[in-house]
Protein backbone atom coordinates (compact mmCIF):
# COMPACT_ATOMS: atom_id res chain seq x y z
CA UNK A 1 0.00 0.00 0.00
CA UNK A 2 1.26 3.46 -0.81
CA UNK A 3 1.83 5.69 2.17
CA UNK A 4 1.66 9.40 1.76
CA UNK A 5 2.89 12.07 4.06
CA UNK A 6 0.58 14.87 3.04
CA UNK A 7 -1.70 16.75 5.39
CA UNK A 8 -4.31 14.82 7.30
CA UNK A 9 -7.94 15.32 6.46
CA UNK A 10 -9.36 18.36 8.22
CA UNK A 11 -13.05 17.59 7.79
CA UNK A 12 -13.38 15.66 11.09
CA UNK A 13 -11.88 18.56 12.99
CA UNK A 14 -13.83 21.20 11.13
CA UNK A 15 -17.23 19.51 11.11
CA UNK A 16 -17.35 16.97 13.92
CA UNK A 17 -15.24 18.30 16.77
CA UNK A 18 -16.92 21.72 17.26
CA UNK A 19 -20.37 20.16 17.35
CA UNK A 20 -19.13 17.45 19.71
CA UNK A 21 -17.68 20.02 22.08
CA UNK A 22 -20.75 22.25 21.88
CA UNK A 23 -23.02 19.29 22.51
CA UNK A 24 -20.84 18.25 25.45
CA UNK A 25 -21.13 21.76 26.87
CA UNK A 26 -24.92 21.70 26.57
CA UNK A 27 -25.05 18.21 28.08
CA UNK A 28 -22.84 19.32 30.96
CA UNK A 29 -25.01 22.38 31.51
CA UNK A 30 -28.12 20.19 31.53
CA UNK A 31 -26.53 17.77 34.01
CA UNK A 32 -25.53 20.61 36.33
CA UNK A 33 -28.97 22.19 36.06
CA UNK A 34 -30.61 18.84 36.75
CA UNK A 35 -28.37 18.25 39.77
CA UNK A 36 -29.13 21.70 41.19
CA UNK A 37 -32.88 21.12 40.75
CA UNK A 38 -32.67 17.85 42.64
CA UNK A 39 -30.70 19.48 45.44
CA UNK A 40 -32.65 22.75 45.17
CA UNK A 41 -35.68 22.18 47.43
CA UNK A 42 -33.51 21.33 50.44
CA UNK A 43 -31.54 24.55 50.15
CA UNK A 44 -33.92 26.85 48.29
CA UNK A 45 -32.83 30.13 49.81
CA UNK A 46 -29.06 29.62 49.79
CA UNK A 47 -28.44 29.15 46.08
CA UNK A 48 -27.19 32.24 44.22
CA UNK A 49 -26.82 30.65 40.77
CA UNK A 50 -25.13 27.78 39.01
CA UNK A 51 -21.37 27.53 39.38
CA UNK A 52 -20.98 26.77 35.70
CA UNK A 53 -23.17 28.64 33.27
CA UNK A 54 -23.76 27.57 29.68
CA UNK A 55 -21.52 30.42 28.52
CA UNK A 56 -18.65 29.16 30.68
CA UNK A 57 -19.12 25.63 29.35
CA UNK A 58 -19.08 26.96 25.80
CA UNK A 59 -15.83 28.78 26.53
CA UNK A 60 -14.38 25.57 27.93
CA UNK A 61 -15.53 23.78 24.76
CA UNK A 62 -13.89 26.45 22.60
CA UNK A 63 -10.67 26.14 24.58
CA UNK A 64 -10.74 22.36 24.09
CA UNK A 65 -11.29 22.91 20.37
CA UNK A 66 -8.28 25.20 20.16
CA UNK A 67 -6.16 22.75 22.15
CA UNK A 68 -7.04 19.85 19.83
CA UNK A 69 -6.36 21.83 16.63
CA UNK A 70 -2.73 20.61 16.36
CA UNK A 71 -4.08 17.09 15.88
CA UNK A 72 -5.17 18.09 12.39
CA UNK A 73 -1.75 19.27 11.30
CA UNK A 74 0.36 17.18 8.98
CA UNK A 75 3.10 14.89 10.11
CA UNK A 76 6.56 16.17 9.29
CA UNK A 77 7.75 15.16 5.85
CA UNK A 78 10.26 12.36 5.85
CA UNK A 79 13.76 13.13 4.73
CA UNK A 80 14.00 12.71 0.96
CA UNK A 81 16.06 9.69 0.05
CA UNK A 82 18.50 10.01 -2.76
CA UNK A 83 17.54 7.52 -5.48
CA UNK A 84 21.17 6.94 -6.29
CA UNK A 85 23.60 7.18 -3.37
CA UNK A 86 26.62 8.67 -5.15
CA UNK A 87 28.20 12.08 -5.12
CA UNK A 88 29.29 12.74 -8.72
CA UNK A 89 27.53 12.28 -12.05
CA UNK A 90 30.35 9.99 -13.25
CA UNK A 91 29.83 7.63 -10.30
CA UNK A 92 26.08 7.72 -10.92
CA UNK A 93 26.64 6.76 -14.57
CA UNK A 94 28.94 3.83 -13.72
CA UNK A 95 26.59 2.61 -10.98
CA UNK A 96 23.68 2.94 -13.41
CA UNK A 97 25.56 0.84 -15.98
CA UNK A 98 26.32 -1.82 -13.39
CA UNK A 99 22.69 -1.93 -12.18
CA UNK A 100 21.42 -2.08 -15.76
CA UNK A 101 23.64 -5.10 -16.46
CA UNK A 102 22.35 -6.80 -13.29
CA UNK A 103 18.73 -6.26 -14.35
CA UNK A 104 17.82 -3.68 -11.69
CA UNK A 105 16.36 -1.36 -14.29
CA UNK A 106 14.39 0.90 -11.95
CA UNK A 107 17.46 1.69 -9.81
CA UNK A 108 19.57 2.07 -12.94
CA UNK A 109 17.08 4.61 -14.28
CA UNK A 110 17.30 6.55 -11.02
CA UNK A 111 21.11 6.61 -11.25
CA UNK A 112 21.05 7.64 -14.91
CA UNK A 113 18.65 10.43 -14.03
CA UNK A 114 20.95 11.59 -11.22
CA UNK A 115 23.82 11.59 -13.71
CA UNK A 116 21.84 13.72 -16.15
CA UNK A 117 21.58 10.95 -18.76
CA UNK A 118 17.87 11.26 -19.42
CA UNK A 119 17.79 9.11 -22.56
CA UNK A 120 19.45 6.23 -20.74
CA UNK A 121 17.11 6.75 -17.81
CA UNK A 122 14.08 6.52 -20.10
CA UNK A 123 15.43 3.32 -21.65
CA UNK A 124 15.99 1.78 -18.21
CA UNK A 125 12.51 2.74 -17.03
CA UNK A 126 10.94 1.20 -20.14
CA UNK A 127 12.93 -1.99 -19.50
CA UNK A 128 11.66 -1.98 -15.90
CA UNK A 129 8.05 -1.86 -17.09
CA UNK A 130 8.34 -4.83 -19.47
CA UNK A 131 8.43 -7.61 -16.83
CA UNK A 132 5.54 -6.04 -14.97
CA UNK A 133 3.44 -5.77 -18.12
CA UNK A 134 4.19 -9.39 -19.06
CA UNK A 135 3.09 -10.57 -15.61
CA UNK A 136 -0.04 -8.44 -15.88
CA UNK A 137 -0.84 -9.90 -19.30
CA UNK A 138 -0.49 -13.43 -17.89
CA UNK A 139 -2.81 -12.58 -15.00
CA UNK A 140 -5.40 -11.11 -17.36
CA UNK A 141 -5.26 -14.19 -19.58
CA UNK A 142 -5.73 -16.45 -16.55
CA UNK A 143 -8.69 -14.40 -15.37
CA UNK A 144 -10.23 -14.48 -18.86
CA UNK A 145 -9.92 -18.27 -18.95
CA UNK A 146 -11.50 -18.56 -15.50
CA UNK A 147 -14.39 -16.33 -16.56
CA UNK A 148 -15.01 -18.43 -19.69
CA UNK A 149 -14.97 -21.63 -17.62
CA UNK A 150 -17.48 -20.19 -15.17
CA UNK A 151 -19.79 -19.09 -18.00
CA UNK A 152 -19.67 -22.59 -19.51
CA UNK A 153 -20.54 -24.10 -16.11
CA UNK A 154 -23.47 -21.71 -15.70
CA UNK A 155 -24.76 -22.52 -19.20
CA UNK A 156 -24.50 -26.25 -18.51
CA UNK A 157 -26.28 -25.84 -15.18
CA UNK A 158 -29.22 -24.07 -16.83
CA UNK A 159 -29.51 -26.46 -19.78
CA UNK A 160 -28.96 -29.78 -18.01
CA UNK A 161 -31.86 -29.42 -15.55
CA UNK A 162 -34.61 -28.66 -18.09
Amino acid sequence: MISHSGPRALWPVIFFLPWFLLGSAYLGDWALDRATRLIGPASAGTRKGPRFSAARLRLIGLALLLMTAPLALADPLPEPQAPCAVTTPEEARTLGDRLFEQGAYQSAGDCYQAAGELALADRAYVKAVEPRSAATARQLADQRDQAKTMLRKVELAFHSGH
